[in-house]
């Protein structure tokens, strides 16, 4: 049955309502992640700086998070008035919006999420070298309000940002009692201060600083063995496909410290860590062979705790890159995931096998006495940063090194003339051999009672 319409009949409307907006997005994101999010936008105003000659030693971003305010304040250039009214406070990303290349920030809700999610009233203050500006929001107000505009408030005061100091910052206040519940805890921050940690160590190593409630974030880095008997495996490659910008993949795989909570992959796109540690079946572990059900790489036990996996994924679009809206994981159906997946597993297996001959080693001889555990504690390591070239992994055999007791040195003085009395009577020829030959006379005639 066809209905006819004038042009001037009232149609359903599919708008939705302000409250189950903010609602819905500010669901599905923890407090944490809702402030990395936050984190993130600097260091993306940091990249761009950088990419056009500067360094990251030069910015910096500093939080405050108590129980009755959010702030966040960095010196990474800030971003244009044009840039407010067309880009930076709209919901999603809209077309033809100009992108920061590797950027971090992708789906153009992060700001706006966190910002609604910690309480009813913030400001945003930026600037540029050319310009500056600041938004406020009374929230309860707003959602009230017929349009979903935010409205120009006077910049203030210029003693943290200017076009002379150009950067951003952003004020919540009256913020919502869950959240200030969280806030005032000292679990909170340690939490965030951890977070950033992690998911920034990239850039903190680079020279960003970044600090929560006046504690400096140190950087973090990952360490793998490397000698001429075990090497890192490391490979390079790019992902093509027509009408798309390129993905650049690197993968390295070792051995490090036997640290359980440190063991797994390490998942970074556009130099944002994406997965820490991951020992899921996600990233291979536990993975069997469709056609035969052959286990191919076993469920992480702590033997394994010194493996080390790390893939970095970067591309101009930030859109090509495996993360998912909240990059708090991968995207298991992008088709970059899929095939960087199986090299994945590929470079794993090795590391593996090698752990396992590392286990046996420490059964059949003990901790103390195991060839192998000697070699591999004694290596010395480098940054995974650090590793370059393709190259498979090397590691040695059981067969290939042999034991080594661990020594200390022993130091002591005696007269010359008794010292030289016992060379001539031993018929050595330094004071060393002398200490060394009494030590074993001793030694053996101590253990032959």
């Amino acid at each position: 049955m066809s209905v006819e319409q004038t042009a001037t009949e009232r149609q359903p409307s599919a708008e939705p309502t302000r409250e189950f907006f903010v609602g819905m997005l500010t669901r599905d994101i923890s407090l944490e992640q809702a402030v990395l999010d936050l984190v993130d936008n600097c260091v993306d105003g940091a990249k761009r700086l950088a990419a056009a000659g500067g360094e990251f030693g030069n910015h910096s971003v500093e939080l405050v998070i108590t129980g009755t305010v959010f702030s966040i304040t960095d010196n990474c250039g800030g971003f244009s008035r044009e840039d407010a009214i067309n880009y930076a406070f709209r919901f999603g990303r809209p077309q033809g919006t100009p992108r920061t290349p590797s950027s971090i920030g992708q789906f153009g809700v992060g700001m706006k999420r966190a910002l609604f999610k910690f309480g009813e009233h913030f400001v945003v203050r930026s600037a540029t070298t050319a310009d500056e500006w600041a938004v406020a929001l009374d929230v309860p107000i707003w959602l009230e309000r017929g349009d979903w505009h935010f409205p120009w408030v006077a910049f203030g005061e210029r003693e943290t940002i200017s076009t002379t100091k150009p950067g951003t910052q952003i004020i919540v206040d009256r913020l919502r009692p869950d959240v200030a519940a969280r806030f005032a805890t000292t679990n909170f921050s340690n939490l965030v201060v951890d977070l950033i940690k992690s998911k920034h160590r990239q850039f903190i190593s680079q020279g960003l600083s970044i600090s929560v409630n006046g504690r400096h974030i140190d950087a973090s880095d990952l360490y793998l063995s490397f000698n001429e008997q075990l090497k890192p495996g490391r490979d390079d490659f790019v992902i093509e496909e027509p009408g798309k910008l390129a993905v650049f993949i690197k993968i390295t795989v070792g051995v490090g410290a036997s640290i359980p909570r440190e063991a797994g992959w390490y998942v970074i796109c556009n130099g944002r860590v994406v997965l820490s540690a991951d020992r899921r079946d996600i990233t291979g572990w536990g993975l069997l062979e469709n056609e035969s059900d052959r286990l191919m790489v076993p469920n992480f036990h702590n033997q394994y705790a010194r493996f080390r996996g790390i893939v970095w994924f970067d591309s101009e679009d930030s859109s090509r890159v495996p993360w998912n809206t909240t990059k708090t994981d991968v995207d298991v159906d992008s088709s970059v995931w899929q095939r960087a997946f199986s090299r994945m597993i590929e470079m794993m297996r090795p590391v593996i096998t090698f752990l396992n001959d590392l286990d046996q080693d420490i059964d059949a001889n003990t901790r103390e006495s195991s060839p192998l555990y000697q070699y591999v504690t004694q290596a010395p390591t480098v940054k995974a940063e650090r590793v370059t070239g393709k190259s498979d992994f090397v590691a040695p055999s059981r067969s290939s090194v042999q034991f080594k007791p661990k020594t200390v040195k022993i130091q002591y003085s005696r007269r010359i003339e008794d010292v030289d009395y016992l060379k001539d009577a031993l018929d050595l020829g330094s004071a060393r051999a002398v200490g060394e030959k009494t030590f074993d006379m001793i030694l053996e005639s101590q253990r032959s009672e």
